[in-house]
């Protein structure tokens, strides 16, 4: 199983550079908007609390969290016409990727996929050609075991034992953290556990995870990472997912 990558994006670019920043604080603001389609209340709306909870990490102000929840439940008065799409296909060097998309236009979004995999050597396929390749996951990063024993006052074992009994599938120490999978519709419960703790999580969400991991050749290397650079550009991709090691 490849690592799983959006939290450590997000992490990542909330100390990049400026124009980088603002670049994935414009694609967290679309999604809290979509989100919020659904439900301008957090405590009603799961979804709208996981996407502002992201934004919160990276950084977005509250004022601008506030404004994007107001235009996503069309309380602004004006509303959105924005969709999610799907796009699969396999980046150069062969990895299977699913790419997450939000937006107002589906042309514009395709043709711009349909260049950058043309330009990089790369192949975009149809749905359900690379969709088995992946497992639909809730997932939560948290500080590492010992926080979470610390502040539960029981001993390691027992922790372990609270989440499973929530619906935690697997409990993963990498990266100096916590990772803890879930089926989709466990990852509330889960979740919710974990606070009632006194544990905040650092990101929660359900992502597509890779069944297997693939390795890039070497001399596709270069191009695999000009391509994932070039799908970070684009203002529709929110979010994509490799099988890549």
């Amino acid at each position: 199983m490849s690592k799983h990558s959006h939290w450590a994006k997000i992490k990542h670019d909330k100390g990049g550079a400026d124009a980088k920043r603002g670049k994935v604080f414009s694609k967290i603001v679309r999604a809290v908007q979509l989100a919020a389609r659904d439900g301008a209340d957090p405590a009603a709306n799961f979804r709208l609390r996981l996407v502002m909870d992201q934004a919160k990490t990276a950084g977005v102000t509250k004022n601008t969290i506030e404004r994007a929840v107001l235009r996503g439940s069309g309380q602004d008065g004006e509303g959105i016409a924005m969709s999610e799409e799907i796009y699969e296909g396999f980046t150069p060097g062969g990895a299977a990727i699913i790419i997450h998309a939000v937006t107002d236009n589906k042309n514009r979004t395709f043709q711009d996929l349909k260049h950058l995999f043309n330009k990089f050597g790369g192949n975009l396929g149809g749905s359900g050609s690379v969709a088995w390749q992946f497992t639909k996951r809730g997932i939560l990063r948290l500080p590492v075991f010992d926080t979470i024993v610390s502040i539960a006052k029981t001993p390691r074992e027992d922790a372990e034992m609270y989440l499973i009994e929530a619906g935690a599938e697997d409990i993963v120490e990498e990266d100096g953290g916590l990772t803890i999978y879930t089926k989709p519709e466990e990852l509330k419960a889960v979740e919710e556990r974990v606070r009632a703790i006194g544990v905040v999580p650092e990101y929660a969400a359900i992502d597509w995870v890779a069944k297997d991991a693939v390795e890039i050749p070497e001399e596709k290397q270069t191009d695999f990472e000009a391509f994932e650079g070039a799908l970070d550009e684009l203002e529709d991709v929110n979010e994509y997912y490799t099988n890549s090691l």
